[in-house]
């Protein structure tokens, strides 16, 4: 049965929430998941249910099995970008999906990361916000 769905013209593509803070609140999970259950039928996509990121600070297990798992869907949607401001090595780990063809997607901001580009042109936006919040 498993061919059969993976068959479809849609892509598929997981959820990525957290259990812990994002920008300083908590955002519940079922709001999470409604934002990204949201974007996905505004694009079409088949949703496979959300991996919960654990609530211990600096834990990605979730996230880097998502990105080792044998690929069985098109795209990763986090919640948000903001859930990248945690991470030590999110520029790695965008690159690591990219490779394995896999799109990453921020459902709040509607941002997509396709290619090397995007990973370069976010930099960018991260930069700008360090420098705004230095000030």
């Amino acid at each position: 049965m498993k061919s059969q769905i993976f068959k479809n013209k849609k892509k598929w593509v997981i959820g990525y929430i957290f259990s812990r803070k994002i920008n300083n609140n908590y955002i519940p999970q079922k709001v999470q998941n409604l934002v990204i259950r949201d974007y996905c039928f505004r694009n079409n996509f088949n949703l496979i249910l959300s991996a919960t990121e654990y609530k211990s600070q600096n834990s990605f297990l979730m996230l880097d099995s998502l990105c080792n798992k044998k690929k069985k869907y098109n795209g990763v949607v986090f919640y948000s970008l903001s859930m990248l401001v945690e991470m030590t090595k999110y520029w790695n780990l965008l690159e690591k999906f990219l490779k394995k063809k896999i799109y990453v997607y921020f459902a709040l901001e509607e941002i997509v990361i396709c290619k090397k580009k995007d990973i370069e042109d976010l930099k960018k936006v991260f930069f700008i916000k360090n420098l705004n919040n230095t000030k």
